[in-house]
């Protein structure tokens, strides 16, 4: 059935069956009748020139079938049938058959097409080998028709390609010319590197014979037929009239403007020689009438025929033409310009009036403008041969333009310069101190420029080497539009910020300080709280050092005091005690009422901000007036609540305990009003309270503050850092570990902290040393900047007096002002806090003549250095409340160094003071002893043949002595004031002469003395003078 349905499909669409099948089936397919049949043809689009040839052969097989004539073009749809389009009313399979029989059919028809160009192919072979050996046979040069022909060369080496799957094998026999040309080809089995490509072929690509395809100079054969490369392993030949490098079709035709063609030589200009669809496309243009012969191609032969004579003459004659041309152009132009000035001459020197016309002749084309030298050379030939009124005219324009230009120039560079003062400012950093010089140089502007920039800034004698605080230089460079950043001081370690919400953090003990006047029981109260005894063991009855302890209550709360000196000389101690408190117990004595230091007392705690519980002590005593207290108290700004105020109270004492209770029940209700809290994790804060060195090494007591302080961690104050190695409580018992309110004992430092110092934990090791450092930095920056005004005065002073001696100004007499004399002290106590005190009372010794300068104040015991030190600065050595040992004291008896070992600060005053007060001069007074007149005046021979004058005198009162100092007194004034050389009674020397006698005296170096002068003799009495 469907062997039926099949070939009825073919019937209809005109597909000849070549098999027996449809043959035998014919007979039984029935006719039907009025059915139209449907032709299939492939679309007149698809047809090329180059496919088709214009006859068939006999034995070519025909598009069409023999039954079925070939329709001049059916349509489908009103539109050419193409192969995309289906018959209507066909079942799948009858879809898929009829596409089967037609691919088969096309597949036919190409195979036909290619065995005829194939034919075609061969045939023009023949030819073109006929053509090279008739060339031969007239003369041509085998190598050059290598290089124009490369397309035969394989042929005339009689070398024949393999045959591949592109191109099948004929079915007719083989050719017997063919036979012959491989009959004469060496055997290439026998060869080595025969596919290898020689290296002048790898860079040049090849056309391939067969199918005309380009490849690749590497390659061997053709990718596309698989046909050998011709000529492969000749020599590289060379033209010397080509390059050395260039394609096969490149030198076998060049484009040239003579009107030969290659193919007229090759083929007579016939298309025989052309491929099958260059032929086709040439015909199909000639029969539209556009075809106008073969292209004007160059034959790299034909070199003979065209000399380099008549090239060169050819050449000769381009070069004369533009010649020729250029110089016609320049007398066009000359006349055109002649022209126009001729126009400009006759019209009316108007520069207001112009008309449209005007505008053409402004308009030149580039090439077009003659070629002329500048005005400027031009108008210098003028002023060599003569100046008229018009060149002077010129130069007056000329000095105008360019003042306009500098003007624009200098309008340009003021705006320029406003620009950039508007434009956003640059950072610049800036150091602790500057030179002007140095600042200028980074800002960019001339030093002398920059000064007096800053003169018109309101700074006086400003000069290059003057120096600038960071502050000053910022503000200096602001108004060069910069912004100046200073040390911002990321390098150092500070405390972190306190946290907003304290509730859900645990409670501290309060910090409580004891502060009052000295001897007003302040250590007495807390020896009863306590129940110890700490005044026994101070010296002299007062306090000396900041006593930290943790004191539990009876109550069961937990209290950390402070006890702190009352003595003037721990001012800093007092301070640093209402720094670090919570609370503020100020003690006042019932009988004594206030005093300077309770007075001092107030001040720091109210700068403080710290609340005040007001305890009167000595209530046992006779004679309290506790009113006087309260009244006193306020006129100093604390009310107590009798007077109306917030100011609790109480009356106390140390010895019989009376109103202890009240006063604990006090601290404890306003810690608890307070609500002190603190957070015991993350990194330690506290304060160093006291510092001292011990037998196991350098010690701190101090207080923590924030965080948990344990035995391993780093943690830095001031300029030192440490590593705890114990911590120890008030009773010396080591703890493991320090909560915030508890106050411990740490060593381990490295150097001695000063007290009052910021104590802060660091991460390591080197965090700690990269903090110490900076600090260190930060402080030698602080030392320079005291002296940086001292340096400027210095430099003021020194341009100064320059300046005198430029100007010619007489040098006054140089004269040495004596200024205070300085007393070395070098001060060696037990705690860091006693050294501060004991510094700032010896420092505050002194008037304008001496002073006590401190060389070193340290915490220990002293040295052996400290003695060669003393000794070579001629100093003393303080040493307080520390043991000194004899060998020490020995070694500076010997050396003459005087140490002064005291345990009370006052005491210790009154001897620096004493030794300052031998450094003073003493008070002179003059006392007359004598009075002498001068009556008549001698002249004796004195050593030869020298004279000299002795005035002869008589005494009036007292004596006249003469190792005593006389001065000569004439009316009102002193005319001489010194001392007597001789002193003569008669002819004897004498040494004293009393009232009523008569002696000749001679004066040292002076002899101005007249009659009627009046000598008096006097003493010089010194008197001791303290501070």
């Amino acid at each position: 059935m469907h062997r039926r349905a099949a070939l009825e499909l073919s019937r209809r669409h005109g597909v000849e069956w070549s098999c027996a099948t449809a043959r035998r089936n014919a007979a039984f397919v029935p006719v039907v009748g009025l059915v139209p049949r449907r032709h299939f043809r492939i679309s007149p689009l698809r047809l090329d020139s180059s496919e088709s040839s214009p006859s068939n052969s006999p034995g070519d097989p025909v598009a069409g079938t023999s039954s079925s004539p070939a329709p001049s073009g059916p349509k489908f749809g009103n539109r050419w049938g193409s192969k995309t389009q289906r018959p209507l009313g066909l079942s799948p399979a009858e879809q898929a058959i009829r596409d089967s029989l037609v691919a088969k059919k096309q597949q036919e028809e190409q195979q036909q097409r290619k065995q005829v160009q194939r034919q075609q192919q061969e045939q023009q072979r023949k030819e073109r080998q006929q053509q090279s050996q008739q060339r031969w046979k007239e003369g041509r040069s085998q190598g050059r028709m290598e290089e124009q022909w490369p397309s035969t060369r394989w042929r005339d080496s009689g070398f024949k390609p393999r045959q591949s799957d592109a191109f099948p094998r004929r079915r007719s026999g083989h050719n017997n010319e063919d036979k012959e040309s491989l009959s004469l080809q060496p055997d290439r089995s026998l060869e080595v590197n025969v596919n290898k490509v020689p290296k002048h072929k790898r860079s040049t690509s090849w056309t391939c014979p067969d199918c005309q395809t380009r490849c690749y100079g590497q390659h061997t054969v053709c990718p596309h037929c698989k046909a050998a490369r011709p000529n492969l392993h000749e020599g590289p030949q060379r033209h010397r009239a080509s390059p050395r490098h260039r394609h096969a079709d490149e030198e076998a035709t060049k484009i040239r403007k003579l009107g030969q063609s290659v193919l007229s030589e090759k083929d007579g200009g016939n298309a025989e020689g052309l491929r099958p669809r260059e032929a086709a496309f040439r015909g199909y243009m000639a029969s539209q009438g556009q075809f106008a012969g073969p292209r004007p191609v160059f034959d790299s032969n034909v070199d003979k025929e065209i000399s380099a004579q008549e090239a060169r003459e050819a050449r000769k004659k381009e070069i004369e033409a533009r010649k020729e041309e250029r110089e016609a152009k320049k007398e066009e132009r000359k006349a055109q310009q002649q022209s126009e000035e001729d126009k400009q001459e006759k019209k009316p020197a108007d520069p207001w009036t112009w008309d449209a016309s005007s505008l053409k002749n402004i308009k030149v084309r580039e090439d077009e403008i003659p070629e002329s030298k500048p005005k400027r050379k031009v108008s210098r030939k003028q002023r060599e041969s003569g100046r008229d009124e018009e060149d002077l005219f010129d130069e007056d324009e000329e000095s105008q333009r360019r003042k306009r230009r500098e003007e624009k120039k200098r309008l340009k560079k003021e705006k320029a310069r406003k620009k950039e003062m508007q434009a956003t400012t640059s950072p610049l950093y800036l150091p602790e101190f500057i030179s002007v010089s140095t600042l200028a140089d980074v800002i960019g502007v001339r030093p002398a420029q920059f000064v007096r920039r800053m003169e018109e800034m309101g700074f006086d004698d400003v000069t290059y080497d003057h120096v600038l605080d960071a502050e000053t230089a910022g503000l200096i460079a602001s108004e060069y539009n910069y912004e100046p950043i200073f040390d911002t001081g990321e390098g150092d370690l500070t405390a972190a910020p306190e946290p907003e919400d304290k509730s859900n953090l645990p409670v501290r003990p309060p910090v409580v300080t004891i502060m009052g006047h000295v001897d007003h029981g302040k250590t007495t109260i807390l020896d009863w709280l306590r129940k110890s005894s700490i005044v026994a063991t101070e010296h002299g009855g007062i306090t000396q050092h900041i006593g930290a302890f943790s004191v539990a209550m009876p109550s069961g709360k937990t209290i950390t005091f402070l006890d702190t000196p009352g003595h003037a000389a721990f001012l800093d101690m007092r301070r640093r005690g209402a720094d670090v408190t919570d609370i503020v117990v100020l003690v006042v004595a019932g009988d004594d009422s206030v005093k300077p230091q309770t007075i001092e007392a107030i001040k720091h705690a109210t700068s403080a901000n710290v609340p005040i519980i007001v305890a009167m002590s000595k209530m046992d005593k006779e004679g309290v007036n506790p009113d006087r207290v309260k009244q006193d108290l306020s006129i100093h700004g604390v009310h107590v609540e009798d007077f109306g105020g917030d100011v609790q109270a109480i009356g106390v004492s140390g010895k019989t305990g009376q109103g202890m209770l009240e006063l604990e029940e006090a601290i404890i209700t306003l810690s608890e009003v307070l609500d002190h809290r603190a957070d015991p994790q993350g990194h330690v804060e506290g304060w160093v309270i006291e510092a001292t060195t011990k037998s196991y090494g350098r010690v701190a007591t101090v207080l923590v503050r924030r965080g948990t302080l344990r035995t391993g961690d780093i943690i830095v104050a001031g300029t030192t850092w440490a590593r705890v190695r114990t911590l120890r409580n008030e009773a010396g018992q080591t703890v493991l570990e320090a909560t915030p309110g508890m106050p411990v004992e740490v060593d381990g430092w490295r150097e001695q902290p000063s007290a009052g110092t910021e104590l802060l934990q660091a991460d390591d090791e080197q965090h700690a040393k990269s903090v110490v450092d900076y600090r260190l930095e930060r402080a030698e920056t602080q030392k320079l900047s005291e002296d940086m005004t001292a340096i400027n005065e210095a430099r003021r002073e020194k341009l100064e007096k320059r300046r005198q001696e430029e100007a010619g100004a007489d040098q006054a007499e140089e004269t040495v002002q004596s200024g205070p004399k300085p007393v070395q002290f070098i001060i060696k106590a037990d705690v860091g806090g006693s050294a501060e005190a004991v510094l700032n009372s010896v420092t505050a010794v002194g008037n304008n003549e001496v002073y006590a300068n401190v060389l070193r104040s340290e915490v220990g015991p002293i040295s052996e250095f400290d003695i060669e030190h003393a000794a070579t600065a001629n100093g003393h050595i303080i040493s307080f409340n520390m043991p000194i040992e004899p060998a020490i004291s020995r070694m500076a008896e010997k050396r003459g160094v005087n140490i002064m070992n005291h345990n009370i600060i006052y005491k210790l005053i009154d001897d620096v003071k004493s030794i300052l007060s031998e450094q003073l001069a003493p008070n002179v007074s003059q006392r007359v002893t004598g009075e002498a007149e001068i009556g008549q005046i001698f002249e004796i021979t004195v050593k030869g043949r020298n004279k000299t004058a002795i005035a002869g005198c008589k005494v009036r009162n007292g004596t006249i002595n003469r190792a005593r100092k006389v001065r000569v007194i004439r009316g009102q004034e002193t005319i001489y004031d010194g001392s007597i050389t001789s002193l003569k009674n008669v002819k004897k020397d004498v040494t004293e002469m009393r009232k009523d006698t008569e002696c000749g005296i001679g004066f040292d170096g002076w002899t101005d003395f007249a009659v009627g002068d009046h000598i008096q003799c006097y003493e010089e009495v010194f008197e001791k003078r303290y501070l």
